[in-house]
């Protein structure tokens, strides 16, 4: 579950009497990042009795389903990174918040945030900082030309305030040890102490509602359905399953994709799919809030990003018992998979060829499907909230205790 960048403490897990700041951009859970999020903060004020002090940089689209209050960074610049009202408002809570206290931030804007906003504050006020990236940081921080100067000049800013904050970090969580490495990398002289814990999946309570079925049979006769789910943005990668679906169409002609979520690419899937002749087959139903029962129906459950930092639509099709095809993406997926085609299958980024074929294998195979469906049920358990949760705990109660020893 965890990979240490800095030496074993086995403090007790235990927050009570702590507050833990959480920075956010929100707390929506319209992603994995989100949803990570909420999983491991609740977990640690409802399990290991932190008080928990949330802060988010968006008000929330949707009601707060626990009733827990969040305080939001209302300045005019909100939507901004680097919003100088943000910060102030920042540096106001992180002064009257009730002490012993660590500062919590999620992402990279968030953690930039909450650097900038501590720094200001007077020496003996600040926070220990517990910073956690969750996304592939050297996509993150590409100077990508073909995404535009308004990205040149973002990154350009981004990556030497990043490196700055996250040097003044105590700690560093990542989600996967490939990121781990990779934000090391980033930081380059001065890094602090790393350490990856994996993605929580609350694999116990999805196989509860979800019992195990029979994957070798397709659930609507020769109609296989192929599932996805994720933003319809262009780091998934979606048009690369498309393509692949018309080269499965030949052998599997009522093969029907079905892929939820919502996003800027959704009229150019549309449109791609259409111009291949498959328009039929393709379904788009979406964000929905409670994906899985959706996802339980598919036969074959394909992940085909192009950048991830630990797929949490991969932890809940594993946990569903589902045959995954995934793409061999930079950070995330083989970490949850292996590589020895055992628990799932990897495909290279990108290749069309690969993933129509590792399609056609496994429709065309029941055994297959079976077997990997179990496979990926039992793998499941390794990331069950409680044993995430608990890493935390002992990361952050650690931190805390190194502070305050340091400080007397």
């Amino acid at each position: 579950m965890t990979e240490s960048g800095g030496g074993e403490t086995d403090p007790p897990a235990n927050g009570r009497g702590i507050a833990l700041v959480g920075v956010v951009g929100t707390v929506d859970r319209v992603a994995g990042a989100q949803k990570a999020y909420w999983s491991i903060s609740s977990g640690l004020r409802d399990i290991h009795g932190f008080d928990l002090v949330q802060v988010a940089q968006l008000p929330p689209a949707e009601p707060v389903a626990d009733g827990r209050n969040v305080l939001v960074l209302r300045s005019p610049e909100r939507r901004g990174l680097l919003g100088l009202g943000q910060v102030l408002e920042l540096r106001r809570i992180l002064y009257r918040v009730k002490r012993p206290a660590v500062l919590f931030p999620f992402q990279l804007d968030a953690n930039i945030l909450a650097g900038l906003a501590n720094a200001l504050l007077p020496g003996r006020l600040r926070l220990p900082m517990v910073a956690n990236e969750r996304a592939n940081i050297r996509t993150r921080t590409a100077l990508d030309t073909s995404r535009g100067l308004g990205w040149l000049l973002r990154i350009s800013v981004v990556r030497p305030l990043g490196r700055w904050c996250y040097r003044r970090a105590n700690l560093i969580i990542c989600n996967t040890k490939a990121n781990a490495e990779q934000v090391r990398h980033f930081i380059g002289r001065g890094s602090p102490s790393v350490q990856a814990i994996a993605n929580p999946v609350p694999a116990r309570e999805i196989q509860t509602r979800f019992a195990p079925r029979d994957r070798s049979q397709f659930i609507s006769a020769q109609a296989p359905v192929i599932m996805g789910h994720g933003r319809l943005i262009a780091e998934k990668g979606w048009e690369t399953l498309i393509r692949a679906l018309a080269r499965v169409h030949l052998q599997f002609p009522e093969a029907r994709l079905k892929i939820l979520g919502e996003g800027e690419q959704l009229a150019e899937l549309k449109a791609l799919a259409q111009s291949l002749g498959i328009q039929d087959r393709c379904d788009f139903p979406g964000f929905i809030s409670d994906p899985l029962p959706l996802l339980e129906d598919a036969d074959v459950y394909v992940l085909a990003s192009r950048s991830e930092g630990m797929p949490n639509s991969l932890l809940e099709a594993i946990a569903l018992g589902l045959p995954c095809v995934s793409t061999d993406c930079p950070t995330g997926p083989a970490e949850i998979l292996g590589r020895g085609e055992q628990i799932g299958r990897l495909v290279p980024v990108d290749d069309i060829r690969a993933m129509a074929s590792t399609l056609l294998e496994l429709l065309g195979d029941g055994s297959s499907r079976q077997s990997l469906g179990r496979a990926a049920r039992e793998r499941a358990q390794d990331f069950e909230v409680e044993a995430c949760v608990k890493a935390y705990a002992e990361a952050v109660c650690a931190t805390v205790k190194s502070e305050t020893q340091g400080a007397g």
